[in-house]
């Protein structure tokens, strides 16, 4: 056998066979693709070892990382932010613990330590730490070095929460050497896979020798059974032994299957089959994979975004070659620190360059797990159309809101939750410190919009629709001028407050009280705060406060960028 035709199939395969691809891709090497999968070719699976390992080092290369940080440090300190030295001599210090305890006998690693130890010292910049710090970075960049720092840091920082200790991932092959750990690698993940498909291509050719020459060359424990069973069978018998008491794989069309999904294979998603807490012995299934499934899902972590921490994974109906470019649009591996938000926008911008990208459910999964306390976090969260359509004409509207409540509040929609309480708390916030309002004016206008588009509605004034929500805060904020700042505060936590507990006369009653006492005419759009034909209560209710807290200038500004 010398290829291999696999389909997508559970998102976390189908990242998987992304991951593989891209992993091999970055070596330099083309993998051919299908409506709906990928082509593995057996002359890919030789070198697999080589391009896993020149992605991981490539993409989390600890010299590149520290460099940058290092430098950017070291700016600062030079320019008179005296505090950052202690950011820094730490960073340093972490970094050269490691490297003693791999290289202080090397030339290199002495170099690196002499150089860290005269930077530490240092109180106050000169000159001469120019000099040491290109000593550091110089020495960290030594090939050596970066590649054993490198793999410790992905097996254990990246890796490990995928799949736990399994292979080369295990603590006590730290000490092997790169190449030594390619072979474990090699000899655990792509030998049993080449043994099974040379097993099925003896029994497919009817050739009994080759048969046995082929399970007596592998001492891999899973082929135990069938050496043992195929001892004294015909080729035919053997044929009935793999279609009926072989599993074939859950995930492939491959016939032999002998390996379970487990959390070796998938940690986030896995259970142990052979220790499974009592309370789950109802759930407790077995699902089958061959050894190419296993590689494949292996590959897995390659197929994501890493964003803070966590894994991001972008899967819709589609060719795979356009779920592949989706997810390599934005999957700026060098950057780990891009967030979600970011992630989101940057699949808009790349969907709105096709024809059907209103006519798509985007799932989006972020997760991240831990093997030590067998703890996943998983978000399953779709963009459907309307949303699809929400951030495509108004992520304007998304960029003018802080980037810690951004993210929040963009993941509510995508879980379809009202974002309502959201918006109060963050309003509650903005009383309490006298912060600007215009923000929460922003997600205000988000959510009606959203409320609308949710609807099914074919046409939404957006335009108008916005301005609805601007009168409401114009007119609130004529009547804060009216009886001032402080008094404005009071009667906003009291609105609040009828507002969270959807208290619509308290509301009315007090707004309407308010506009007597200041002899100012109610406009009519308050209203929609009992009627709700055109506005829900919560929509009329927090803009109503927002504009009770908000400065003239950024309501003038806020409602001249809406025109």
């Amino acid at each position: 056998m010398e290829q291999l035709s696999v389909g997508m199939g559970e998102w976390f395969f189908t990242q998987g066979l992304i991951g593989y691809k891209t992993i091999l891709e970055n070596y330099g090497v083309k993998v051919k693709t299908t409506y709906d999968g990928i082509i593995v070719e057996k002359q890919h699976l030789e070198i697999m070892a080589d391009a896993f390992f020149d992605y991981y080092l490539k993409v989390y290369s600890v010299a590149s990382r520290e460099e940058r940080y290092l430098r950017r440090l070291h700016h600062q300190f030079k320019n008179g932010e005296t505090t950052v030295k202690k950011d820094l001599n730490q960073r340093i210090n972490e970094t050269k613990k490691k490297v003693e305890k791999y290289f202080s006998d090397s030339e290199e690693g002495l170099r690196f330590i002499e150089a860290a130890n005269r930077y530490r010292q240092e109180k106050k910049y000169d000159e001469k730490l120019d000099d040491l710090l290109e000593q550091i970075i110089e020495s960290l960049s030594t090939k050596q070095i970066d590649e054993k720092l490198t793999a410790n840091f992905f097996k254990t920082a990246i890796l490990r929460s995928y799949f736990g200790q399994v292979s080369f991932l295990n603590v006590s092959k730290n000490a092997l050497t790169l190449e030594e750990q390619k072979a474990v690698f090699y000899k655990d993940f792509i030998e049993p896979v080449l043994v099974e498909w040379a097993l099925m291509d003896a029994i497919e050719k009817e050739d009994a020798e080759e048969v046995h020459k082929v399970l007596n060359g592998t001492n891999h424990k899973i082929f135990n059974s069938i050496k043992s069973a195929f001892k004294k069978k015909t080729v035919n018998e053997m044929k009935d032994f793999i279609q009926q008491k072989v599993h074939h794989c859950s995930f492939t069309e491959f016939p032999i299957a002998l390996h379970s999904f487990e959390e070796g294979i998938f940690t986030p998603l896995a259970l142990s089959l052979k220790n499974v807490n009592v309370t789950w012995e109802a759930q407790k299934t077995f699902l089958p994979l061959c050894s190419l499934a296993r590689l494949l899902i292996f590959c897995s972590q390659a197929g994501a975004t890493r964003s803070q921490n966590k894994s991001v994974f972008i899967y819709y109906g589609g060719t795979f070659d356009a779920l592949y470019q989706t997810n390599q649009f934005y999957a700026d591996m060098r950057n780990p620190y891009k967030t979600f938000d970011e992630i989101v926008f940057d699949l808009v911008r790349e969907q709105k360059l096709k024809a059907d990208y209103l006519t798509n459910h985007y799932m989006i999964f972020e997760f991240t797990s831990d093997y030590d306390s067998k703890k996943t976090i998983l978000d399953y969260m779709v963009m459907t159309p309307f949303l699809m359509k929400l951030f495509s004409e108004h992520g304007d509207l998304f960029q003018q809101i802080h980037p810690i409540n951004r993210g929040t509040f963009i993941k509510y929609l995508l879980q379809n939750i009202d974002p309502k309480h959201f918006i109060l708390n963050v309003l509650r916030n903005k009383i309490k410190n006298g912060y600007s309002a215009l923000e929460v004016i922003r997600m205000i206008q988000i959510r009606h919009l959203n409320l609308l588009l949710a609807k099914g509605e074919e046409k939404v004034e957006s335009a108008q629709q916005k301005r609805y929500v601007w009168a409401l805060v114009k007119s609130a904020e004529e009547v804060r001028r009216k009886i001032g700042d402080k008094k404005a505060q009071g009667i906003a936590y009291r609105l609040l407050n009828a507002v969270r507990s959807h208290n619509k006369n308290t509301f009315m009653d007090t707004v309407m009280r308010t506009y007597i006492s200041c002899d100012l005419q109610m406009p009519g759009i308050l209203l929609e705060a009992l009627h709700e034909e055109k506005m829900d209560f919560a929509t009329v209710g927090n803009a109503w406060v927002a504009g009770l807290i908000s400065k003239p200038n950024e309501i003038k500004e806020g409602e001249k960028t809406d025109e």
